[in-house]
């Protein structure tokens, strides 16, 4: 399977034999980003020369010693990698399985167990980073127990693959793609408050997409470096100076962040019953650009069926089978935020490294390119009797009260309001005047929808197409 991923790489360049004096260079250059051993301890990771490739290894309990004051401990478990440098200066690394590791700590215990795992990644030692990579598996499963609450997550077949592309300043595009089939999950005993939990769940399939664009690996490279030859504050605090210029080029404008996760045909049954959704989808993404940085997010689901019984009869036609919302945070300066917490950074003595005052500085700066604002993109609700879209802007202005322009569009208004009215005498005699009010203001457009637009202003002052409300509630 690893030779099949090996089919997605580049055209790889010829194997250059190992040696005892590559195995030791390849050793020493692992120690420079690996915490220490304790002294007459096992080393964390050995290297063999084994034909053209290196065999590395590490045993997890290695670790033992060095989390002994955290209270977590590893059983043992030898992780092996087989390394192959090429001419061309970059190294094949890859992966035929992995043990099953079991984890202790006095919080939790659990297990994860994957079943015919593999992996190949291709790594340039120029930009420390990966070129492409590729993963499998047949299955996994992971388990944790507490005192009060059991939780298993398990699942299918999995297949990954990784792809970058190098910029000409160094700076990596990476984009990371997985495909999990047959996702379930169980959590019984007890959570919060000591009330009951009793939950299960399955998907069909999951697809995760990850993209970091703009990233400085080599120099995250060598910070990882730093901290991992300088491990006490006291230490690192000697090279104060040297920390702050690495975090200050990772900092610059330019890094961009997006995930993105769907998970299709998910059931989930509890102690109210079944719910099951055919599709839902998140997306996350983050482009820190000076001024003009953001942050978005957007959720969308489709296909919602909730147990019978749960709502009121009739409930069914205004719960949303279909929903698509998407907003931005803009008006924040990522890079400024970032930039005034490493000048106030102090490693000297052992207080805060960043004191109260300093943390109101980099609050002003984030907020220096405000006013801050939540920008809605066209967002979508449907239900049986609902099908409606808004979009607008909330505005977060420093020191003043919150201002809002909404445009908020309906088709089948009067469908809404018999659903509504449907419901019953307490629920319509309630809603139903509020509804005839709305109809009322509502602007009649060309396609026989109804469309409002409603302002909230720095004074609270609220308006809805035009038409003054007073003053909108604390």
């Amino acid at each position: 399977m690893a030779a099949a991923a090996l089919c997605a790489f580049p055209a790889l360049a010829a194997d250059r034999p190992a040696t005892p004096e590559g195995a030791d260079a390849l050793r020493a250059l692992i120690a420079e980003y690996l915490p220490a051993a304790q002294a007459g301890a096992s080393p964390l990771v050995t290297v063999t020369p084994q034909g053209s490739d290196y065999l590395i290894s590490g045993d997890l309990s290695a670790l033992n010693d060095l989390l002994r004051e955290t209270g977590a401990s590893y059983d043992p478990a030898t992780i092996v990698s087989k390394a192959i440098e090429q001419d061309d200066g970059n190294w094949r690394v890859m992966m035929d399985s992995l043990p099953r590791i079991v984890f202790h700590s006095k919080e939790a215990n659990g297990s994860l167990e994957l079943t015919n795992f593999r992996s190949t990644a291709l790594i340039s030692p120029a930009i420390a980073w990966l070129l492409s990579g590729a993963a499998s598996m047949d299955k996994g499963a992971l388990q944790i127990q507490t005192p009060k609450l059991e939780e298993a997550i398990d699942f299918g077949p999995v297949q990954e693959n990784v792809t970058t592309t190098v910029g000409g300043d160094g700076s990596v595009s990476t984009v990371v793609k997985e495909d999990i089939s047959d996702i379930g999950f169980k959590a019984t005993g007890v959570g919060r408050n000591d009330a009951p939990v009793n939950i299960s769940g399955r998907s069909d399939k999951a697809l995760i997409d990850v993209g970091v664009d703009g990233f400085r690996s080599r120099r995250a490279f060598d910070l990882w470096g730093l901290l991992a030859s300088h491990p006490a504050r006291a230490d690192l605090a000697t090279h104060e100076p040297e920390l702050k210029g690495m975090l200050r080029e990772l900092a610059a404008p330019g890094l961009k962040f997006a995930e993105g996760i769907e998970a299709q045909k998910t059931l989930v049954t509890s102690s109210i019953g079944a719910i099951t959704l055919a599709d839902a989808k998140y997306r996350l993404g983050a482009a820190n650009a000076g001024p003009q940085s953001a942050i978005s997010l957007g959720v969308s689901a489709e296909g919602l069926s909730l147990p019978v019984g749960l709502l009121p009869a009739g409930a069914g036609d205004l719960t949303p089978s279909k929903i698509d919302v998407a907003a931005t945070l803009k008006g924040v300066d990522l890079a400024a935020a970032a930039n005034e917490w490493i000048s106030d950074l102090s490693l000297q003595g052992d207080g805060p490294v960043i004191s109260d005052q300093d943390a109101d500085k980099v609050e002003a700066a984030l907020l220096s390119a405000g006013p801050v604002r939540i920008e809605f993109a066209p967002s979508h609700v449907v239900a049986p009797a609902i099908d409606a879209d808004f979009t607008g802007v909330i505005r977060f202005d420093h020191g003043k009260p919150a201002s809002a322009s909404m445009t908020v569009h309906m088709r089948g208004f009067d469908k809404t309001m018999a659903a509504v009215k449907a419901l019953g005498p307490d629920v319509a005699g309630k809603a139903m005047p509020a509804l005839a009010l709305a109809k009322g203001l509502g602007k009649s457009e060309s396609d026989g929808s109804l469309s409002w637009l409603v302002e909230l202003t720095p004074d609270r002052s609220m308006m809805v197409n035009g038409i003054p409300f007073g003053k909108a509630p604390d």
